[in-house]
């Protein structure tokens, strides 16, 4: 057997912290010890030669083991996710690691990883999605790859946004859909499609129409009227933006179709009818963990709170609007926390008053706080979700004085106020680059993008 240079270990197990981090934001990573490395490995005696690569270890925590070109690991990563491993966590964690061992296994040991690993290291996450998605990973990874280069492209001067539907049983899912789908005669290949018919880029706008993909032939076989398709709840809770809701909903109809949609600020977003979404910005790949956020609010607040306050948020973030958002526990002593609330003559005073007790769990209401909620200042509701106060200022509340703390260094003053709403109740903020961060009583809850 060969020796492991030391050096390749240590580039392999930071590249791959690195790219956990990414995959599940606010978790801890560090390298398992050699000790535990041999435990693990006795644990899983001949299931070691299968290379299982990531292991559940408790409730919170996997083991992602490196194998490079050997038949047992050679090298171990804890993750600690800090909340309940669900089967996606795992499913997708394994997926990654596949990935980056076959990649390794490319690259040689007796050097430090090098410029082919850094090549590798670009499309590796989309490689890991494919994988994750599709029972065929090389062609869902060329799928991926031909909706991100039509993303260059321009229609009489407008960037292309394509919505790319990829069914496993296309003509179960023809005969769902029903009159919602138009047939496409002869059929093209969905690279052609995508990057060389450019009438198609006119039609597919990813609102009113999306196409139609067989992932058993590779070509599109028509179109789908968003328009008509029924919304329900489920598809309100995992969509990137409500406008979404529609191609989640067909999604909704099988767990092995997917959804590539390439979005108006840029971003490529991939649905899958498993509840899984995945985000390309600014050249990264994200897991968005929507499902995450919402068991951890369903803690404190009601079902159709959660669901409203969470919509608007993740609809902002997908528009690439900041906003804050303040659950509070109580309604006590407001203007402790907004010195203005309730003065006659207080900034935006006709938005505030008219917004006052409307509630962001009614859907037509919920569309006016949303867009109230792109004013400067914060959206303040009640635990039922009623508008307290909007587009207000907030102050550092008498709680923090009390407990003695000293405001952090924050990257900006929405971050501040969401710091200081978090010791009132739940505060959630949506950063103008997409991210959404939940606090409470000063601590990082929960994360986003």
């Amino acid at each position: 057997m060969r020796t492991r240079r030391p050096l390749v270990i240590v580039d392999a197990l930071a590249s791959l912290a690195n790219a956990f981090k990414d995959i599940f934001p606010g978790s801890t990573t560090s390298s398992l010890s050699a000790a535990d490395l041999a435990a693990q490995i006795e644990a899983l005696g001949p299931r070691a030669a299968l290379k299982p690569k990531v292991v559940p270890l408790d409730e919170t925590r996997l083991a992602a083991l490196l194998y490079f070109d050997q038949p047992t690991p050679q090298a171990g990563l804890l993750i600690d996710l800090w909340r309940p491993v669900r089967t996606s966590d795992s499913h997708f964690a394994r997926a990654f690691c596949r990935v980056f061992n076959d990649d390794l296994t490319h690259v040689s040991a007796a050097l430090p990883l090098n410029e082919h690993w850094a090549s590798l290291e670009q499309t590796r996450l989309r490689r890991a999605v494919a994988r994750f998605l599709n029972y065929r990973p090389h062609q869902m990874s060329n799928w991926i790859r031909a909706v991100e280069d039509s993303m260059a492209l321009t229609y009489e001067g407008r960037a292309v946004r394509h919505c790319l539907i990829v069914a496993r049983k296309a003509p179960k899912l023809v005969q769902k859909l029903q009159n919602k789908f138009i047939p496409l005669p002869g059929g093209i290949s969905i690279e052609n499609a995508l990057l060389r018919e450019k009438w198609i880029r006119t039609v597919v706008d990813g609102r009113r129409v999306a196409l139609l993909g067989s992932m058993h032939s590779g070509n599109i076989i028509g179109f789908i009227s968003l328009a008509e398709v029924d919304r329900n709840d489920a598809a309100l809770r995992y969509a990137p933006h409500e406008t979404l809701v529609p191609v989640q909903a067909v999604l909704g109809h099988s767990a092995h179709d997917v959804a590539l949609v390439a979005s108006p600020q840029g971003d490529l977003f991939i649905l899958s009818g498993k509840g899984s979404v995945f985000q390309k910005t600014h050249g990264h790949w994200r897991v968005l963990d929507y499902e995450a956020l919402h068991e951890r609010l369903s803690l404190r607040f009601r079902e159709d709170v959660v669901i409203g306050v969470l919509r608007a948020a993740i609809d902002l973030s997908f528009e690439r609007t900041g906003a804050l958002f303040c659950l509070l526990d109580s309604r006590e002593d407001l203007t402790d926390f907004i010195p203005d609330h309730g003065h006659a003559l207080a900034a935006n005073s006709h938005l505030r008053r008219s917004l006052r007790g409307q509630n962001i769990s009614v859907w037509a209401q919920r569309q006016v706080i949303t867009a109230a909620a792109a004013t400067d200042g914060a959206v303040v509701l009640d635990k039922d979700g009623s508008v307290l106060d909007i587009a207000c200022m907030i102050s550092s509340p008498r709680e923090i004085a009390r407990l003695g703390l000293r405001e952090p260094s924050m990257p900006g003053a929405r971050a501040l106020a969401a710091w200081r709403a978090s010791f009132r109740g739940v505060a959630i903020n949506v950063s103008e680059d997409g991210p959404i961060t939940v606090y409470e009583r000063g601590a990082t809850i929960g994360r986003i993008g």
